[in-house]
């Protein structure tokens, strides 16, 4: 009898094969069958993404666009470097895919360099004199943005980043080396990352407080590249290299950004995929940090020593859901040095994450202030205007 059963699940699991034959569907794991350099991948006129199962799947003879966009790159199919910085790859079975002629694994069809991103200036800004742009890639006619920012070129600080967060970003590839940060051609004569040196950040402490700056500026707290659309807020990996430009960065301290800031952007993708929806994400700078009264700090100084790239005293994601028109401002003083008195009195609304509805949110025990506000009483940060009619969570 057990032979029998035996023979009876070595039969049904060939059926299984055959009917996937036949269907020709392809699944690909999201850890297995995407490899570096890591291309660009567009499926009906948008970045590829995972399903709520976390893989991706396709039908037979679908197709999706395989780019490695920027110069001198280009498609590599199997251990040849193709001419094209694009092709269509389309699905056989399985894991197997089709590029003209070329018949194989799909892992097996990468770039021979990783690819390049690069923003662009959209025309009519974003009030107050400020700049919009976006970051994506270029390919061919077509601009892909993964991300807009706001950004002030009088003071050389991003406003707010504006982002799309979906259900598939609980799915992460993982395995990219951290690359560089680029600048780009949004900071002028500014160098972005001499500012964020230990050296330049110490210098820049020492003259508002002294001799003390080495209690400020030590190598476990320091102002870090706080990225504010996060690099994990994306599957897959050139979205998520994208997010590795200046514009989408603000000085932080470290103990908040691996603190509640952490907290919350592992929070809110858990919340999101619940949901199981995307919803808008404005991630925000406001203010100047300071040590004191006429103590603010400035990462760098304008030829007329006006301070520029400012450290800024709050950063805040403002959450809304379009379908619903609900939204929520999550703000978090950058400060690990301030003493409850001086909290207590940057906390300017209601902190609705008190509630049990935000129950799915627990900030760290990390020295830093965060609160929630409604969306009326957090336009101190000017932020952008949008038909908000309730409290999301």
């Amino acid at each position: 009898m057990k032979c029998v059963s035996m023979v009876f699940c070595f039969t049904a699991l060939l059926l299984a094969i055959s009917i996937a034959d036949v269907r020709g569907e392809c699944k690909l794991s999201l850890q297995d069958d995407f490899k570096k350099p890591a291309p660009v991948y567009i499926k009906d006129g948008v970045f590829l993404a995972p399903n709520p199962a976390g893989d991706i799947r396709l039908r037979k003879s679908e197709t999706l666009a395989v780019a490695c966009p920027g110069n001198k790159r280009r498609v590599v199919l199997g251990n040849v470097t193709t001419s094209l910085d694009v092709v269509e790859a389309s699905c056989v079975s399985n894991t197997t895919f089709r590029v003209g002629q070329w018949l194989g694994p799909f892992k097996s069809i990468t770039c021979n360099v990783q690819p390049w991103f690069s923003s662009q200036e959209v025309k009519g800004g974003c009030g107050r004199g400020n700049q919009l742009h976006r970051v994506g890639y270029q390919i061919e006619s077509v601009f892909f943005s993964v991300y807009e920012a706001c950004f002030d070129p009088s003071l050389v600080r991003t406003v707010y980043v504006r982002h799309e967060l979906t259900p598939a970003s609980v799915f992460f590839q993982k395995g990219q080396q951290r690359p560089q940060f680029t600048e780009g051609t949004l900071f002028g004569k500014v160098r972005m990352s001499k500012l964020y040196s230990m050296k330049n950040q110490k210098e820049r402490v020492q003259e508002l407080v002294g001799d003390v700056a080495d209690q400020y500026i030590t190598k476990k707290e320091f102002l870090s590249r706080g990225h504010l659309a996060a690099r994990a807020d994306f599957s897959l990996r050139a979205c998520q290299v994208a997010t590795f430009h200046y514009v989408n960065t603000a000085p932080q301290w470290q103990r908040g950004n691996a603190g509640d800031w952490a907290a919350l952007e592992e929070a809110l993708k858990r919340r999101i995929s619940a949901l199981g929806r995307p919803v808008t994400v404005y991630t925000g700078t406001h203010g100047v940090m300071s040590f004191g009264p006429h103590k603010e700090l400035y990462l760098t100084a304008d030829a007329n020593n006006n301070g520029i790239v400012p450290v800024p005293l709050y950063l805040y994601k403002l959450v809304f859901d379009p379908l619903t028109r609900k939204a929520v401002v999550f703000v978090s003083i950058n400060s690990p040095f301030y003493n409850s008195t001086i909290t207590d009195q940057l906390t300017f609304c209601e902190d609705v994450c008190e509630r049990k509805e935000y129950s799915w949110l627990t900030w760290r025990d990390d020295g830093t202030t965060s609160f929630c506000c409604n969306y009326n009483d957090a336009k101190v940060f000017h932020l952008p205007k949008l038909p908000v009619s309730g409290l999301f969570y």
